[in-house]
């Protein structure tokens, strides 16, 4: 008896093969690319850039919040100790948005990196007085995920849409 051949376009589906819808393009992942110059007074602006980007994710109001805040942060260390503020390099921003799914926005800068491991604990009582780290850490806590690249020049920040808390005000 032949082998019956089907097409990449099929599965199965109890015994029986049907096509594969296609992705609808309102669920399409949708890509936004940009560039911030290196000055503090460029991060609110960008951050909004990435927040209307981000809209399509349909995140509680708590978790645009949050994303607002790690964002900042984001820009603003890869601006001041990234790029050391330099007039001639930019902060690149990319903004990956699934529909109500999730939202990824990585920022890059120019430097030659950190180790993220070696970031202690701003909240350890050996360090509440020293500086530097309370970024790090108010990403790592504000949204689901925080990873660098392997040098220390990227970062990516993940938030997963999840509904709103019953009782807490979304907008």
């Amino acid at each position: 008896m032949p082998r019956d051949r089907r097409s990449r376009s099929t599965t199965r589906s109890r015994g029986r093969a049907r096509r594969r819808r296609p992705r609808s393009p309102a669920l399409a992942k949708r890509l936004v690319r940009f560039r911030m110059a290196s000055r503090r007074e460029a991060v609110a602006p960008t951050v909004d850039r990435v927040l209307a980007a981000a809209l399509d994710a349909d995140l509680s109001g708590e978790q645009r919040d949050n994303l607002a805040v790690a964002v900042a942060e984001a820009l603003s260390n890869a601006a001041v100790h990234g790029n050391r503020l330099h007039p001639d390099r930019a902060v690149r921003v990319m903004v990956v948005v699934t529909p109500k799914e999730c939202v990824v926005v990585e920022v890059a800068d120019v430097g030659p990196g950190f180790d993220s491991g070696q970031v202690g604990d701003p909240t350890h009582p050996a360090r509440v007085l020293m500086p530097g780290g309370r970024g790090i850490f108010l990403m790592r806590q504000l949204v689901d995920r925080v990873e660098y690249n392997e040098v220390g020049n990227r970062v990516r920040l993940t938030v997963e849409r999840r509904p709103a808390r019953p009782g807490k005000a979304t907008a």
